[in-house]
């Protein structure tokens, strides 16, 4: 089948095997032309290399769910949190609690009590 707007053909592309390089140039020359098409490769795979830092753009504005304020950006969010002693949840998986080792007799004593507590409710 042949794009009628740019000629695009699938049959000759699969045929046509070409490296990231040969594409490049080849979709941007027609726009840019073959010098600048070059020099922006050339840019790319330096760039590639490159490590630079992420930057996070900031939250948007929203009501809270505490006290009904408007919490306007990242850094007030996290103030907010702070001051109303919350913590944020997410899709973290939450860390397990240790478990608390009773001793048998600590055991005894609370079934015990929980059973005391029991036959009042019912008498």
């Amino acid at each position: 089948m042949i794009c009628p707007k740019c000629g695009y053909c699938e049959e000759k592309a699969e045929a046509k095997k070409q490296t990231d390089e040969e594409f490049f140039l080849e979709w941007w020359t027609p726009t840019i032309g073959l010098e600048a098409a070059k020099a922006s490769w050339e840019e790319k795979q330096v760039a590639i290399g490159r490590e630079t830092a992420m930057v996070m753009s900031d939250i948007e504005g929203y009501v809270s769910q505490v006290d009904g304020s408007w919490i306007k950006s990242r850094s007030h969010h996290r103030s907010h949190l702070k001051q109303h002693k919350m913590i944020e949840l997410g899709n973290d998986v939450p860390t397990e609690h240790k478990k608390i080792e009773l001793s048998s007799k600590s055991n005894e004593q609370r079934k015990r009590q929980i059973a005391e507590m029991a036959y009042e409710k019912l008498r």
